[in-house]
Formats: C-alpha cells, sequence, structure tokens
C-alpha cells in the first residue's frame, strides 16, 4: 500500500480518457503499444497523477491496459525506460465505465442540450477485480432488446455478444445503420440501461461496498436552464442520485454548490455536489488537454477514498481551472520537521515528519508527545515568540529535553533550528490557556495588540493609526521639553533675584541717589551758577549720564552675542540631534535605508551652516561694537571737556566729586536692579505662556486619544462574521501613580488631586475632564498650600514630568452579536477570540495553535469554530493540538499526525523509539490482520475513530451531510 504521509495534496485528475476500446468513437486506431506509450507520456508529462479509463458499456480498455501491460513486467518493461515505469507506478487508475441511459431529457435547444439519451457514468475502485466488475456488475445489469405488442420489453445481460447481436437485428431492419461501423458499434449506439437498475446491483452487492460513485455529465449552464417542463423531474432525479458532475462550466459548478442561497438548493436536490472535468479525450492529442485549459485538482490521496472526498467535501476538495490552487508562498508554509538527538538511547527518530501547506492536526493519548511537537517546531522558529506566549499563558515550557535538537525546513528550503534562536521567522504560536489569559484582565493588553493588529489589516486605518501614534510621540516629547523649558526659565528667574540682592533693595538704592542728588544740587547752589550756566551743567550732566548708558548696553550686547554664539556651539550638537529624531519619527522610512542616511547628511550639512553664518552674523555685529565705543568715548570727551569749567566753579570740589561718583555708583546699582527685575518680569510672562503652552500641549495629547478613539466606531474599520470593535482611551494607572508616588502619603491628597480621586481612593477617570483636571492639580502644587510634601530626593521637574506624562492607551471594547466579550462566558469568549486570531487575520505566516477546544462544547466547535478553521487554513498554514474529533474530521484536516509515546498502550509495541509520529490524510483507512498495537497497524481514519472522543460520529456527520449513500 501506498502512504502519503503528507496528506491530502492538489493534484492533476482526468477522470474521463478513452481507449481503442470505445467503439463509438475510436480516433486511436488499434495499435495498443502505441496508444499506452502516448497515454503515459503524456500523462507523465502533463503531471498528471490520476486516470479514468472510459469505455462504453463495457471495461474493455481497462481490461486490456491492465492485463496485457500494467500487469505484465515485461511488456512494460519494453516500452518504457525505468524512470518512467517509475513514475508510471505512482499513477492511479480507475475504470470509468460510460452507459446511455433509457430515459430522454427534452427541452427547448435554447434551455437545453439533453434532447438525447442521458449519458451515465460509474467509476470503479480500483481495488476491485477486473474479473468482479464483469461477473458480479456488468453481466447483471439488463439491456433493453427487443418489444413486441402488449408485451414488456425483452431484456438481456448486457454483455458483448448481447450487444453485438443487438447491432445485427438493428442493421437487418434498418439497412442504412450497416454503413456506421459494424454490429457492436450499432448495438452499443441504441443500447440503453435503467440507472435505477445499475444502482440496485452495486448498492445490493457487499462487493461494490463504497467502491463506486456515479457521475452525471452535463455541458450546459444549469444556473440558466429553464426548470419549467416536462423533463424537471427526471433531471432533478438523475442530479440527486449522482455523486459528482462532470462538467467544466464555472455558473454550473457554482450552481451545485448551492449558490447564492445553499439552504434553499440542498432542500431541493437533496445535497451539494462537486463538478469535475476530464478530457474526454478520443485522440492521442486531446489527452490531459481539456476545452480552455480546465484542468481537475484535487486534494486528497491518490485513491479511490481520496476521490471521494469531493463528495464529502465538494467545496474545498476540487478545483477546475488551470493552474495549482496550492498557491501559499514557499517562504511562509513549513515543509518537514524532525528531532535531532544522537547517541543509542535515543527517544525520538531522526526521521523528517511531513507537513502539509494547509491544515495540519496532532493528535494521541494524554502525554503522547503532541503539544511536545508542537513546542518544538514553534520555539525553533521564533523561540521569542513562544517563551513570551508561554510566560504570559503560564504554560508547559519543555526544559527537560535541553539535549535534543530540532530542525525545521521551510518549503523554500530554508533551515530553522532549535539550536540557532537568533535567526527567527514570523509565525503565531497559541499554548493552551493562551486564549483563556487572553480574556482574563492581565491579559488586556495582548488583546488589544492583537485587535490593532487586525485593525491594521486595513490600509486606511494602517496610515491613520501610524500617523496618530506619530502624533502622540511628538507631543509627548513637546511636553517633556516644554516642561524642561519651564524649569529652565524658573533657574534664571531664581538665579537673578540673588543677583538682584547683591545690589540691595530698590526702595533703599532709590533713597540714596534722591539723597545724593539733593547733596549735588546744594553744592552746585553753594558755586553761584548763572540761569544758563545752572541749564549748561544740567544738560551737561544728563548727556554724560545717557553717554555712559550707552556704553553700558554696548557692553552688554557685546556680551550676549558672544554668549549667544558660546550657547549655539554648546547646543549645536544637542539640536541637530533633536532635528533629525524628530524629522525620523515623521517619516515611515526605515531610518538605515540609504535614502534616509543621505537625507539626514544633508540635513545635518545644511543645518550647520545655517548656525555658522548665525555665527558669523553675530561675529560681524560685534566687530562694529569698539568703533561705537571708540565714538562714545569721543563724544563723552567733549562733552566732559565742557562739563569741567562749570564743574571748577563748584566751591567743594571734592565732595561734589565724590557725591558725583557715588550718585553714578547709586544710579548704575538701581540701573541693575531694574533690568534684574524687567528680566523676571520677562521670564514671568514667558513663564505664564510656557504654562498655558503645557496646558494646550495636554490637551492636544487628550485630544489625539480622543481622534484615534473615535476613528475607530467607522464603519469600514468593523469586522465581520458579527464581531465588531470600538475603543475608549483607558487610563494607565501605574504610570500615573508614579506621580502619586512622588508626594508624602501621610498627607491628604484630596487637595492635590482633587476631582481625579474618588473618596474610596480610587481613581475617576474621565477622558473629557481629564485635561481640566490635571490643570488643577498643577496649580495646586504650584501653590505649594494643603498639599502633601514632595518626597526625599524628588524635584519638582521629576514631579510634573510624572503629572503630564502619558498615562493613555487605546482600549478596544470587542463585541460578538452586541455581547461585550467581557461578559460572555469563558467558553463564548474563547470562541470570539479564536475567531479574531484565525478568521479576521490575514497574516500569511504558520500558526501553531494547542487545543484552541478548551471551554467550547462539542456544537459549538462544529457549528462555528471548524467553519473558522477551514476558512482560515485556505489562507495560512495551520498546524493544531486537539483532541476533538471536529476540528479533525468537520474541519477536514489536510495531515493528522497521530503521536504515540512508549507505555500507552497495554503490551503494545511501539518501535525503537520512546515517541513516534505517524501520519497521513482522513481518506488513509486500513486495518492489518493482526494488530500488534503499533502506529503503522492501521488507518488515520481508524486511529482518529480510537483516539478521538465522537471520531466515529464526526466521520458518520461528515458523509450524511453530504448525502453519500453507496
Amino acid at each position: 500500500m501506498i502512504m502519503y504521509p503528507r496528506g491530502s495534496e492538489w493534484r492533476k485528475w482526468d477522470l474521463h480518457v478513452h481507449t481503442p476500446a470505445s467503439v463509438l468513437r475510436n480516433e486511436f486506431g488499434q495499435d495498443w503499444d502505441t496508444y499506452v506509450v502516448e497515454l503515459f507520456t503524456r500523462a507523465i508529462a502533463a503531471e498528471i497523477s490520476v486516470i479514468g479509463i472510459t469505455d462504453y458499456f463495457l471495461p474493455e480498455g481497462y481490461r486490456i491496459l491492465k492485463r496485457d501491460y500494467l500487469d505484465n513486467a515485461q511488456k512494460m518493461a519494453s516500452l518504457f525506460d525505468s524512470q518512467t515505469l517509475d513514475a508510471i507506478r505512482k499513477i492511479t487508475i480507475f475504470p470509468n465505465i460510460e452507459f446511455r441511459l433509457t430515459k430522454l431529457v427534452l427541452g427547448k435547444e435554447r434551455d437545453l442540450s439533453w434532447n438525447r439519451k442521458v449519458n451515465y457514468h460509474v467509476v470503479l475502485s480500483d481495488e476491485l477485480s477486473l474479473e468482479k466488475i464483469e461477473s458480479d456488475f456488468i453481466s447483471q445489469v439488463k439491456l433493453c432488446f427487443d418489444a413486441s405488442t402488449g408485451s414488456q420489453a425483452e431484456l438481456r445481460p448486457l454483455t458483448r455478444s448481447n450487444l453485438e447481436e443487438l447491432g445485427r437485428r438493428l442493421i437487418l431492419e434498418h439497412p442504412p445503420f450497416a454503413d456506421l461501423g459494424g454490429e457492436l458499434f450499432v448495438g452499443m449506439m441504441n443500447a440503453s440501461v435503467d440507472e435505477d437498475d445499475l444502482i440496485k446491483i452495486l448498492s445490493r452487492n457487499a462487493t461494490f461496498k463504497d467502491k463506486y460513485l456515479i457521475a452525471l455529465p452535463c455541458d450546459e449552464d444549469l444556473s440558466d436552464v429553464h426548470w419549467n417542463s416536462q423533463g424537471h423531474n427526471i433531471r432533478k432525479t438523475l442530479i440527486k442520485q449522482a455523486h459528482f458532475i462532470f462538467s467544466s462550466n464555472p455558473k454550473t459548478a457554482k450552481f451545485f454548490l448551492g449558490g447564492v442561497d445553499k439552504v434553499s438548493f440542498v432542500k431541493e436536490f437533496g445535497a451539494i455536489k462537486a463538478c469535475l472535468w476530464g478530457s474526454d479525450a478520443h485522440t492521442k492529442e486531446e489527452m490531459f488537454r481539456p476545452a480552455m485549459n480546465r484542468h481537475t485538482w484535487i486534494k486528497s490521496d491518490l485513491t479511490f477514498e481520496g476521490l471521494k472526498q469531493v463528495v464529502y467535501d465538494p467545496s474545498s476538495r476540487v478545483s477546475i481551472q488551470e493552474l495549482c490552487p496550492q498557491q501559499k508562498s514557499s517562504y511562509q508554509t513549513i515543509d518537514r520537521v524532525r528531532f535531532l538527538e544522537h547517541g543509542s538511547d535515543k527517544l525520538f527518530s531522526n526521521d523528517w515528519q511531513l507537513l502539509n501547506p494547509d491544515l495540519n492536526t496532532i493528535i494521541g493519548g494524554k502525554s503522547s508527545g503532541k503539544s511536545l511537537l508542537l513546542y518544538h517546531m514553534a520555539r525553533a522558529v521564533n523561540a521569542e515568540e513562544v517563551d513570551q506566549k508561554v510566560r504570559l499563558s503560564k504554560s508547559s515550557a519543555y526544559t527537560g529535553l535541553s539535549s535534543v535538537d530540532f530542525e525545521v525546513v521551510w518549503s523554500n528550503g530554508d533551515v530553522s533550528k532549535l539550536s540557532e534562536l537568533d535567526d527567527r521567522k514570523p509565525i503565531t504560536y497559541i499554548p493552551q490557556l493562551y486564549i483563556n489569559h487572553l480574556a482574563e484582565e492581565d491579559g488586556k493588553g495582548q488583546l488589544n495588540s492583537l485587535v490593532k493588529n487586525i485593525l491594521q489589516q486595513n490600509s486606511g486605518f494602517k496610515n491613520f493609526s501610524e500617523a496618530q501614534e506619530r502624533v502622540i510621540t511628538s507631543v509627548d516629547k513637546e511636553i517633556g521639553a516644554k516642561i524642561d523649558s519651564f524649569f529652565e526659565l524658573r533657574k534664571r528667574y531664581h538665579l537673578l533675584g540673588k543677583e538682584s540682592e547683591a545690589f540691595g533693595t530698590r526702595p533703599a538704592v532709590e533713597l540714596e541717589v534722591e539723597r545724593l542728588k539733593v547733596s549735588i544740587a546744594a553744592l552746585r547752589d553753594k558755586s553761584g551758577f548763572t540761569e544758563s550756566e545752572e541749564a549748561q551743567f544740567k544738560r551737561l550732566t544728563s548727556r554724560k549720564a545717557s553717554l555712559d548708558n550707552r556704553e553700558a548696553v554696548l557692553v552688554k550686547i557685546e556680551e550676549a552675542s558672544r554668549q549667544a554664539i558660546s550657547a549655539t556651539k554648546d547646543a549645536s550638537d544637542a539640536l541637530v540631534e533633536d532635528f533629525k529624531d524628530k524629522l525620523l519619527s515623521g517619516i515611515e522610512l526605515p531610518g538605515d535605508s540609504l535614502y534616509v542616511i543621505k537625507m539626514m547628511a544633508s540635513l545635518e550639512v545644511n543645518l550647520n551652516e545655517a548656525l555658522a553664518k548665525f555665527h558669523k552674523g553675530i561675529l560681524s555685529r560685534i566687530d562694529c561694537i569698539p568703533g561705537s565705543k571708540d565714538k562714545l568715548k569721543n563724544i563723552s570727551f567733549a562733552n566732559e571737556q565742557a562739563l569741567q569749567p562749570l564743574l571748577i566753579k563748584i566751591v567743594d570740589q571734592e565732595a561734589l566729586k565724590l557725591a558725583i561718583k557715588q550718585l553714578g555708583v547709586e544710579e548704575a546699582k538701581l540701573k541693575n536692579i531694574d533690568d534684574i527685575l524687567e528680566k523676571q518680569e520677562s521670564i514671568k510672562r514667558q513663564g505664564i505662556e510656557c504654562k498655558n503652552e503645557l496646558f494646550s500641549l495636554y490637551e492636544k495629547l487628550v485630544s489625539a486619544y480622543k481622534v484615534y478613539a473615535e476613528e475607530i466606531k467607522k464603519p469600514e474599520y468593523q469586522f465581520d462574521a458579527g464581531v465588531n470593535v470600538s475603543a475608549v482611551v483607558a487610563f494607565k494607572e501605574d504610570r500615573f501613580n508614579e506621580f502619586v508616588l512622588s508626594f508624602d502619603r501621610r498627607g491628604s491628597l484630596d487637595a492635590l488631586l482633587g476631582s481625579l480621586v474618588l473618596p474610596s481612593g480610587e481613581f475617576n477617570f474621565d477622558i473629557n475632564q481629564q485635561a481640566a483636571r490635571v490643570k488643577d492639580i498643577h496649580d495646586n502644587f504650584m501653590k505649594k498650600s494643603r498639599v502633601p510634601t514632595v518626597r526625599k530626593g524628588v524635584e519638582d521637574i521629576d514631579v510634573l514630568k510624572r503629572l503630564y506624562s502619558d498615562c493613555f492607551y487605546i482600549n478596544y471594547i470587542v463585541r460578538y452579536k452586541d455581547d461585550d466579550i467581557a461578559t460572555m462566558s469563558p467558553g463564548k469568549r474563547g470562541l470570539v477570540l479564536l475567531n479574531l486570531i484565525l478568521h479576521l487575520s490575514n497574516s500569511s505566516h504558520p500558526i501553531l495553535i494547542d487545543q484552541p477546544e478548551d471551554n467550547l462544547d462539542n456544537r459549538t466547535i462544529y457549528d462555528q469554530l471548524k467553519d473558522f478553521v477551514r476558512q482560515k487554513k485556505a489562507s495560512r498554514q495551520i498546524i493544531m493540538v486537539t483532541h476533538n474529533a471536529n476540528l479533525v474530521v468537520a474541519a477536514d484536516a489536510e495531515c493528522v499526525i497521530v503521536a504515540n509515546q512508549a507505555g500507552q498502550q497495554i503490551d503494545g509495541d511501539v518501535g525503537k523509539y520512546r515517541f513516534e509520529y505517524f501520519s497521513g490524510s482522513l481518506e488513509c483507512t486500513f486495518d492489518t490482520l493482526v494488530h500488534d498495537g503499533a502506529l503503522r497497524s492501521q488507518g488515520i481514519r481508524q486511529h482518529v475513530c480510537e483516539i478521538l472522543e465522537g471520531g466515529v460520529s464526526a466521520f458518520k456527520e461528515r458523509e450524511m451531510k453530504y448525502g453519500f449513500k453507496v
């Protein structure tokens, strides 16, 4: 028996190829050697895996091909080389007998082309002996031979001799038949049988039980047929009896799969049915070349059991198209895996375990190595993913096999190894209990990530979310920078205050200035100034004060310019880097891409050039200051010269000089104090503005989150399958507690937090009130009245940064059929979460899942979960450990891996290794005569029925669902 350890795979089938024995139309001639060479040479070239050898009424061609060729090794060796013979042995051959029924289906030509006897195909298992087919079936069929008035029609056995005799009689009765092609031709052309007679013979003989299928040819588009005719019930009855339809018409195929109303179709026709097609070859050129390249692809083993899968699963097991339906990318499916273990006392075989690109299920008894295999497979591919999920779900990690390596080979040839953990590939690994964890409070973060990833499958939402997250990140950075600026201003304000203290208080200095002015005026009066001299003296002294002030301004400008140059030099590197970081956060290209590197280099050059130009401009102004100083000195000297004669007239010259000098000192103090007060006032205004900008930025941060949550309400982002999602802005209490813990908790927090805290001590979070409440908390903190003291070692800047930190996240609310997932039962919640993971995710890398059926009842699994799995496996490889028969049978697993550990079966022989694995398809079915307990002593179907509770029922329900009765 040929085994197929990879399970059901897509292969090309042609069940309608005629032979030289097809009397009604034979264009091959009678050279059987040439026919056989052409048949297999063209089949191999076309990559055909199964051929249905077709003849009319009698399996003559099949008998010749089997007896004279396939069962004659010497003959085959004379026609083919060894390599071709190996390829031929892999091709399965079925007999396909084409009958003509006694029924005529009539209708308008525009509606139906069946204005003739109906063709009827019976495809038989290759396990049936030719002798049994001829003796127990063909010879039992009754041929309508003749009739006479008022009597029943004469019926004779369907044999070659009777067909020839029928032809002879008809030629005698109707001479024009003599020119058509001989007695056998005329006999077959006119022969007809009753389909009920065919079915009765096959169904009542145990030899043919489960070993025949009936196919009804249909060339027209039945979805467009006018069914309101006398032939309605005849057509419908024939369709109901057929296991599948021979047609390549896409509309007909859709019609037989239920069309737009599957329930109504099943009610009317009994079951949905698959359409298959073949080349209907009558010439060598037609072999395996169906019209329009509509090849039949069947996903199954190359056995008759495999063919029966198109009856069980007509929508997923067969496809008529030019190219293979299996189009998953080779780098996103795992081809094979194995344990690598050295030494004589090994736990595992080093043989490869093959995997199917679609659904692989791992079954077995308790502790049989199912989860062990899945875990090592996942960890060899992506240890980080596995370790994270195991940690989160608190499930088992297999740490006791440190000496065992594991190898995964991908379909494109890439290799992943457990011993090479740095080489990671994307997978989704779902260990036991992980689904439960997602539904719990501490799994909320992972659930939010899952929903977000699914939402981002929509390109519109992906673009929006990435842009909005850049806004949030940018605003958060601006808030931090604004707080830094605020405390820098506060620092400068306090430093100016200390500087002002060195000059004394302003009232005291003002009083001293007034006293000195009175003293100088008294000295002038004693000197006997004339009125004009008094005016000139006042003008010259005022001019002197003005010139001194201008010189002081020039000194300040010169010092400020040098400070600006020094400050920009010190901050230039940080300035350039901050600017580059902000720019990088706003673009989506990776930072290490060549384009971005060149762009950043260009930005850095331009910024440095701008700073250099700025420095140059300041230096040019500094260069002008010495000239301005010289001019002022000359003017001051002239003013001093004009003032000197008047000063000489003043009595008490020394007292006057001292008073004028002291006045200059005190006026300078007053000027410095005023300058400092002016600077402080300016800083105060900047501080208020900075604080307001800080509030505005925080409001902007809150608004960005609200916009984010509001966006998700849009219809285009909603899920299907009864699942919809909304979002709210939630509060990171742990993050905000960093602010609260900055204070001594011995004091009352109510005065500080206000309405943000409830009397119970819980946070009263409301995103619409959050910005205003934070502003109040800031004001309360700055007033320092009635609020708790800050903990030792915590600075005010730390407190404000914690207050204004981003304490928000988007919390997704998942609803299934209007029920919030948070209020669902564990079973229903698990189903919805699996829906999210399996059905809604469009990721294309493999998903490895351990026992998804936990907490689900069997009916829920059959009605819903298996459909999620069936839909997702078409686009994504799934490898699943399960104990549930419906996830194996009803989900139509392409590959079933049976695990076993030594000692699980009493007196059982498990072979050489402690852990063994055996795989195949659901259609793999056999029993050995002597059951020795080994894995390979029975087929996959038998293992499923033996290991999984409800396995037998699952197979029966699957087969009855599609009306499979033989």
